[in-house]
């Protein structure tokens, strides 16, 4: 499979789960129930691999604020994951990983800030590819692929 058609089917599939879990907030939201102990252990679980791959590293959530009219108007939300074949690649990734996580929400505010207009729904892959550029920047080198999980905009 090629890289570009694994990046675009990557792209529907975050766009269609990222809908499908817009939904699901709303109507979680709604809820005034107290949580039932299984969910907080999905909650707990939610921050677990997406994949049984060695060579997939999770991200923490990276968020950044929206604004619009001078003011705050919601927070963008990404959780992705790198897959980095190397196992050296995968070490040197792991000790860089403060300066990563820097790139990537400089590069999310920059997104916030100059390519996404409120109201629209976030570009998947700008977004994908503002954070390989910070990934390979980073790192000083190719290797490592960032693999975008959900996009989501929260406003207040």
């Amino acid at each position: 499979m090629n890289k570009t058609f694994r990046h675009s089917l990557l792209t529907a599939c975050t766009l269609a789960f990222a809908l499908g879990l817009a939904s699901n907030s709303a109507a979680m939201a709604s809820s005034n129930s107290p949580p039932a102990h299984g969910e907080a252990q999905a909650d707990d679980s939610r921050h677990r691999s997406l994949t049984s791959s060695n060579t997939y590293l999770p991200l923490p959530p990276l968020m950044a604020t929206v604004q619009a009219d001078h003011r705050a108007r919601g927070n963008l939300q990404i959780e992705a994951g790198l897959e980095v074949p190397d196992a050296r690649l995968r070490r040197r990734v792991e000790q860089m990983m403060p300066r990563l996580r820097n790139a990537y929400v400089t590069a999310m505010s920059i997104y916030t800030g100059v390519n996404y207009r409120f109201g629209d729904v976030p570009d998947a892959d700008r977004i994908a590819q503002l954070l390989q550029d910070a990934t390979d920047m980073t790192l000083g080198t190719e290797g490592a692929q960032v693999l975008i999980g959900m996009v989501i905009i929260n406003t207040d």
